[in-house]
């Protein structure tokens, strides 16, 4: 009896020691971290299991009463402007947006983030075994009571013989499971009007799932539309109701004759459509 349990006792020791290399392959690398007004920033990247892709992400820390914004923060606030040239081994590179909050920012609502994000970048390399290099340069919005335009310029190779960090596999594991995901029977927006009554607005009614208790409403529209993130004004049962102001659309826009992104956000899961609203 004794044999068995050292013998059993060896192979589950075994057996664990292989489940810790097993994980420890899972390999990511990083930039230094970038200080800036606000918080810091830095460029992380783990790869994928094909090893044609390359998980990476944009990694922003802020400090306590700082936020950064959306791809559409609403009529106040700066949207991530990044370009990847100078990057060596990569086919394409694309910035993704995980689902935002929205909070008061001067007059209204914008949508963004607070304490921490992520932004995937979807990456393709052109040869797995080759070293990666990603690049990153351009400008964000790190704001408190001021707003401060952060141009930056981050760097990081991957080689395939970076130990493993936890944080990083799990940062960006955490951004891309957050990101927006095509509409459902039971989260869409259902009817979109255009008013000009009073103060132009859309009109919209959304499917929500049951027992939801926020909902928010995300709309993009041309790059010269600036337009606010708008909470629920009442939910009954399944459906949401929104009033989304027009207050800052050119003098030639035509809400009924455009094509419109918009985001629906459920107890922070996000769900996304186009739609052209009707009159």
């Amino acid at each position: 009896m004794d044999i068995m349990i050292r013998l059993f006792a060896s192979l589950t020791a075994g057996t664990l020691v292989l489940l810790l290399a097993t994980t420890s392959a899972s390999i990511a690398a990083s930039s230094d971290w970038l200080t800036v007004s606000g918080g810091k920033m830095r460029l992380v990247t783990s790869p994928s299991p094909d090893g044609k892709e390359l998980n990476a992400g944009l990694q922003i820390k802020l400090d306590d009463g700082w936020k950064t914004y959306w791809r559409s923060p609403g009529a106040s606030g700066i949207p991530p402007q990044i370009s990847f040239l100078g990057s060596q081994n990569v086919a394409n590179a694309e910035l993704m947006f995980p689902v935002p909050s929205i909070f008061p920012d001067g007059e209204g609502l914008s949508a963004g983030y607070k304490k921490e994000v992520t932004f995937p970048i979807r990456l393709n390399r052109m040869s797995k075994s080759a070293p990666t290099t990603l690049s990153a340069n351009g400008l964000v919005g790190i704001c408190g009571e001021i707003c401060i335009p952060v141009q930056f310029t981050l760097s990081v190779t991957d080689n395939n013989s970076v130990g493993s960090q936890f944080d990083i596999v799990s940062a960006l594991n955490k951004a891309k499971n957050n990101l927006i995901s095509h509409s459902t029977d039971s989260q869409h927006v259902s009817e979109m009007k255009f008013s000009a009554k009073m103060t132009s607005h859309f009109a919209v009614k959304a499917q929500v799932p049951t027992g939801v208790k926020n909902a928010e409403l995300h709309v993009e529209g041309p790059y010269n539309w600036y337009l606010s993130p708008v909470r629920a004004t009442l939910i009954e049962g399944t459906t949401a109701y929104f009033v989304v102001p027009l207050k800052s659309l050119p003098k030639d826009a035509n809400p009924t004759d455009t094509k419109l992104k918009v985001s629906l956000v459920v107890d922070g899961h996000g769900t996304e459509q186009e739609i052209t609203p009707s009159q």
